[in-house]
């Protein structure tokens, strides 16, 4: 991954192979980076990619080999626990003649060729906490 800072926040560019979320959530640590939006475009692979089922309160994941052009890829970094937390979604599309689509909430992609992301930090605290309604943890504002 190389990034580089702009005026509110970094342009980064992650490289074939890289695990999108985990290396996201590693430069938020390491550059204090704590609230933040994003958005990114470039081809991933191996890809987990679900759901939340509110009557069951809990995702579903299925596994997806791809490639796919990522058509949007987008979220934030919180705090939950005072550590950096990334939710991202997006929307895929394979790279055959079919351009099927996919999307939804991302645990996990690997890069494919690359990943352009655009992060703009967030003046103001993101703070997670439990909801006992959802049964997740929601952004307090």
């Amino acid at each position: 991954m190389k990034s580089v800072q702009i005026h509110n926040g970094f342009f980064i560019v992650m490289e074939r192979g890289e695990e999108v979320v985990s290396t996201l959530a590693a430069f938020g640590e390491q550059e204090e980076v704590h609230w933040a939006a994003f958005n990114a475009i470039g081809a991933v692979q191996d890809v987990e990619i679900g759901y939340y089922d509110i009557e069951g309160r809990e995702y579903v994941f299925r596994q997806e080999g791809g490639p796919f052009e990522v058509v949007s890829m987008k979220g934030n970094i919180s705090e939950l626990d005072e550590t950096p937390l990334v939710h991202m979604h997006a929307a895929l599309a394979r790279c055959d003649e079919t351009l099927e689509m996919i999307g939804g909430h991302v645990r996990s992609a690997r890069v494919a060729v690359t990943l352009e992301m655009a992060l703009w930090f967030v003046s103001q605290p993101l703070l997670r906490g439990f909801d006992e309604e959802t049964g997740l943890n929601l952004i307090q504002l």
